[in-house]
């Protein structure tokens, strides 16, 4: 395209003449790569040596106030070092040139690309329908006819897929001019990564220019889900969040779009629909401790609009009312007396019930439970929302004690990090909320997988992906740097860390279950291995809920990695202080929980502390107790990989399952026997029945996700859609008449494995329809069972009666002989499907080295 003459000066302008403060080294390195990348395009050969410099000069000028393209972080690692065997991916070395366009941009003129303005008067609501109009004010650069903008979509945005092609439809984008001499006509072109189609490009709509061109101060409104030809607007995700990202950009007329300024929106939750406490695990006798009640929407979003009032209950007993209008209300409370404290609320109404964690009130505790979050994101990676809302969200409606926003390193500059650490230093309150500074080392499988980094507090270097594309490099720079008691290392499974390798001082927490999945076989590859680690669990959420996240919305029907509520870290602790917290983590006085379920574990093998390790003996005794936010199925001690003993939960008649219901439980294995990502998700679909029984009702037990789990009955046929990974999910049936010839009959469709992390050795797992029928068992009777044989895996459908199941449990454990190193951990099932596992224990044996 033949471009106006002065357009095309400003276009190939080189060197920058104007700009930010580099030093003269540097500068004169950036006026070569521009003047090269003008003479030439950049190759593969030329790639390497033009993004290091690329990759410093973006550093420089960010921690100047500059905004760094989206992908060019990413870039600065996967051009110099791809995936092993593999060739740089050719959009990855072609946006090198752009890069250094759009930094050239901005030197010239940091208003060169304009500014971005939202005009949004009201707050969006969750799962609602909007018009929100987005003006772009054009900058000096201009766009000349031919270029155009493009409305782009964050994959993690959770609103409806954006389209062109249809007026009268739903999630309509529209664009318009101030100049009146233009027209805008439609188009498509592609982007990839967070702004565009995450795992490969993906085309978007393109506004191009005709009828001249675009000057400074000209505008282009976009509107996003515009309702002019009937459709119902833009369709909202089901999260609140303080930032929802709508990427724009430009192509002022050279081919290459470049981002605009990031124009963003705020979802809040909608209309009340459940109730939730958070309340400390372990509280004295006499103190006096807050009950923060929380009412939500249907997503686990707080609750906007008309808030009940509530009645507060221990058993039958009210002893408190909460006034209505309050969408997080404190509770204040004196316990007096030593035991468990449970705690319901029950709006004025009776229609809208919830319960609070339970309460240990103990005489003069030593040692308390803090909850924490070890694993999260926002929109500085490939997340959504800003590190105000999302340590805002810790300390407000998850109540987290301890929390840390570990945003991917492959997307973070230097100014990133550094206004991560300011925020972690505005948001931190010894005694209140600990936030620990912390980021994800983020590299594929083999170059070692995914590792959250975090330090003791702000000021902490990091070493970044581009600079540390090994596993071992990251453990070697870290302790260049600092003292290893200030860093911890936590890898997770999605994107496995490589369990032949381990830090002795700084990894030694093992993430093993998220909102991807629950991986316990993942710690033990590392305690198989021979390191000593403990373990956690974490969400992984990208839409700044940490703590307390259900998981991600379902997108053109297709569940999303993130599917399941996250789970928890909970530190055993004598304060709420950031040196003796972290260093709880440190030495894996720690446990995991699944659900951001806050089960009380409290066990100890010989006396020792969980992660501890303990001289040789011939008597390995193991005491504890198990305080559940629900009935507890079963608390097995785990001897080297094996179930070591089962203890009897059974006991009184609780709450929770009558006797005439029956429990279905579905399981998934998500381990791989070979070095790979693990196996994804298992989506059961189907219908089951009874068979000489009447089947009256059905109901998930645990927290299912809202947005994609469903249960239908209809006459005596309950039809079911939900997905477990390395994960239990139980249903409810009540059936009357039950007698020892009753049948549950299941017809399981095909399915195929989903949700995983890129897999490189191994193909993705098919699922055979099955149908089968299990036998209800008697009371007292063990549970009946099919094991599912797919290629390498065994998977499980289970019918059990779980009546008389008691939700506190004093278990104690004897495992007498056996050798030195041998390793112990305990792990707690509730009936619905919630876990929690204790960090290992170590009896004799040599330390690792």
């Amino acid at each position: 395209m033949k471009l106006p003459t002065p357009l095309l000066v400003l276009l190939v302008l080189s060197p920058p003449a104007l700009g930010y403060d580099l030093p003269a080294e540097l500068r004169q390195r950036v006026d070569r790569l521009v003047a090269a990348v003008e003479a030439e395009p950049t190759t593969v050969e030329t790639s390497q040596e033009r993004v290091a410099v690329l990759w410093e000069w973006a550093n420089a000028v960010s921690l100047q106030g500059a905004v760094v393209p989206k992908n060019l972080p990413y870039v600065g690692l996967y051009v110099p070092y791809p995936i092993p065997g593999t060739e740089p991916n050719p959009n990855h070395v072609e946006a090198i040139d752009t890069y250094v366009r759009h930094l050239s941009f901005l030197e010239q003129d940091p208003q060169a690309l304009g500014v971005v303005s939202v005009d949004l008067r009201n707050a969006v609501q969750a799962r609602s329908w909007r018009t929100i109009r987005v003006e772009w004010t054009v900058g000096s650069l201009g766009v000349a006819e031919g270029g155009g903008v493009l409305a782009s979509q964050h994959y993690a945005g959770g609103y409806g897929q954006l389209q062109i092609d249809d007026p009268g439809g739903d999630n309509y984008v529209s664009a318009t001019t101030s100049n009146p001499s233009l027209r805008l006509e439609l188009d498509r072109a592609p982007v990839w990564g967070p702004y565009g189609g995450f795992r490969a490009a993906q085309g978007y709509p393109v506004f191009r220019v005709q009828g001249g061109s675009l000057a400074a101060g000209d505008t282009v409104t976009v509107v996003y889900g515009d309702r002019a030809g009937g459709g119902r607007g833009l369709e909202i995700g089901v999260f609140s969040n303080d930032a929802i990202a709508l990427p724009l950009h430009v192509d002022p007329g050279d081919g290459r779009f470049y981002e605009l300024p990031l124009p963003t929106f705020k979802v809040v939750g909608a209309e009340a629909y459940g109730v939730h406490g958070f309340a400390p695990s372990i509280v004295a006798v006499g103190d006096a401790v807050k009950v923060s009640v929380r009412t939500e929407d249907r997503f686990y979003n707080r609750a906007t609009g008309d808030i009940p009032g509530y009645g507060v209950f221990r058993g039958e007993q009210k002893f408190a009312q909460i006034p209505a209008g309050k969408a997080i209300y404190e509770l204040p409370l004196r316990l007096s007396q030593p035991g468990v404290v449970r705690i319901t609320f029950r709006s004025d109404d009776g229609e809208i019930r919830g319960v609070a964690n339970p309460i240990w009130v103990r005489e003069s505790p030593t040692e308390h439970v803090y909850w924490g979050e070890t694993h999260g994101h926002c929109g500085f990676a490939e997340g959504q929302g800003t590190p105000e809302g999302y340590f805002r969200f810790a300390r407000d409606d998850a109540r987290l004690d301890f929390v840390t926003l570990t945003e991917h390193d492959l997307w973070l500059t230097d100014a990133n990090w550094k206004y991560l650490n300011d925020a972690a230093k505005q948001f931190h309150r010894e005694n209140e909320l600990l936030v620990f500074p912390g980021y994800e080392w983020t590299v594929a499988r083999q170059r070692g997988g995914h590792h959250n980094v975090f330090f003791r507090g702000p000021g902490f270097d990091r070493v970044p992906v581009q600079e540390a594309p090994d596993l071992s490099m990251l453990y070697r720079g870290l302790r260049q740097k600092h003292d290893p008691k200030d860093v911890l290392i936590i890898p997770h499974a999605h994107q496995n860390g490589d369990f032949r390798l381990s830090d002795l001082d700084m990894e030694t927490l093992i993430e093993i279950m998220s909102g991807h999945g629950t991986f316990e076989w993942f710690g033990q590859r590392y305690l198989e291995s021979g390191f000593r680690v403990g373990f956690v669990g974490a969400s992984d959420d990208h839409r700044g809920h940490p703590g307390y996240s259900p998981g991600h919305p379902t997108t053109a029907g297709v569940r999303s990695n993130i599917f399941q509520f996250g789970g928890l870290a909970a530190a055993w602790a004598p304060s709420k202080t950031t040196d003796d917290v972290f260093d709880a983590l440190k030495a894996r006085r720690a446990y995991a929980t699944t659900g951001a379920q806050r089960i009380i574990l409290d066990a100890r093998l010989n006396g020792g502390a969980m992660g501890s390790a303990l001289p040789l003996s011939e008597t390995r005794q193991v005491e504890g107790r198990a305080i559940g936010t629900g009935p507890i199925r079963s608390v097995e001690l785990i001897k080297n990989g094996e179930v070591a003993g089962s203890f009897d939960t059974s006991g009184a008649a609780l709450e929770g399952v009558a006797d005439n219901e029956v429990v279905v439980r579905f399981y998934s294995e998500s381990y791989v026997t070979i070095r790979d990502n693990p196996r994804g998700q298992r989506t059961w679909t189907g219908s089951l029945s009874v068979e000489n029984g009447r089947l009256t009702g059905a109901r998930f037990l645990g927290t299912p996700h809202l947005d994609a789990d469903r249960i239908e009955v209809e006459e005596a046929t309950v039809g079911f859609h939900f997905a477990t990974r390395g994960s239990r999910r139980a249903i409810a049936l009540t059936i009357e008449g039950t007698s020892a010839s009753t049948l549950v009959a299941f017809d399981l469709e095909a399915a195929r494995e989903m949700g995983t992390a890129p897999t490189q050795v191994r193909t993705p797992q098919e699922f055979a329809e099955a149908r089968f029928a299990l036998v209800v068992p008697e009371l007292g009777q063990p549970q009946s069972e099919e094991v599912l044989e797919e290629g390498r895996y065994r998977d499980r459908v289970s019918v059990e009666r779980a009546v008389g199941l008691r939700d506190d449990v004093e278990f104690s454990f004897t495992d007498r002989g056996g050798d030195p190193g041998d390793w112990y951990y305990v792990r707690v099932e509730q009936l619905d499907g919630h876990l929690a596992w204790s960090s290992p224990w170590w009896v004799g044996g040599e330390p690792p080295r």
